[in-house]
């Protein structure tokens, strides 16, 4: 039986994401896995090579065995969580500008989240306004119903 998966341990990966290194759960253990893009890809160049074990320090071997087992047979005991693409960070920010019930504070931060250096005018903007809290409130609840649709549609039971 599937172990249950903690919906926090998933919306903390979701709000802390880098594109050179996917997060994944484990269907086995509930818990969330990252692993460098770089092995995953090396895990994958080695599956179809049948080499040997790439000469790795000791500090990245536990990794690479996560690797290997991501790409090889036991695939399908990780799932990979939405990435930076499927959680978009300025779709996040346009909504909450837009829940923000002052007309002139709204179109201020609708403004700054546009063209260069946007996610520090939002933050400046938030910050100016004394509204930061609000904001990571809004944030945490948006990646928490995130976090909900992705589980129920990978029928992953969180807790």
């Amino acid at each position: 039986m599937p172990a249950k998966a903690r919906l926090k341990a998933i919306v903390e990966a979701l709000g802390t994401q880098f594109e050179e290194r996917p997060q994944f759960l484990d269907l086995e253990t509930g818990e969330v896995v990252d692993v460098s893009v770089d092995l995953l890809h090396e895990a994958e160049a080695q599956e179809s090579d049948d080499e040997g074990e790439p000469d790795l320090p000791e500090w990245q071997k536990e990794e690479w065995q996560l690797a290997r087992q991501i790409i090889g047979g036991a695939g399908d005991r990780f799932l990979k969580l939405p990435d930076t693409f499927e959680v978009h960070e300025g779709a996040l920010m346009e909504d909450f500008s837009h829940s923000v019930d002052s007309n002139p504070i709204r179109e201020e931060l609708l403004h700054a989240i546009h063209g260069r250096g946007a996610f520090r005018m939002f933050k400046d903007t938030l910050r100016r306004y004394g509204i930061e809290s609000a904001w990571f409130a809004f944030r945490e609840e948006a990646l928490r119903q995130i976090a909900i649709r992705w589980c129920q549609e990978h029928h992953v039971v969180w807790e």
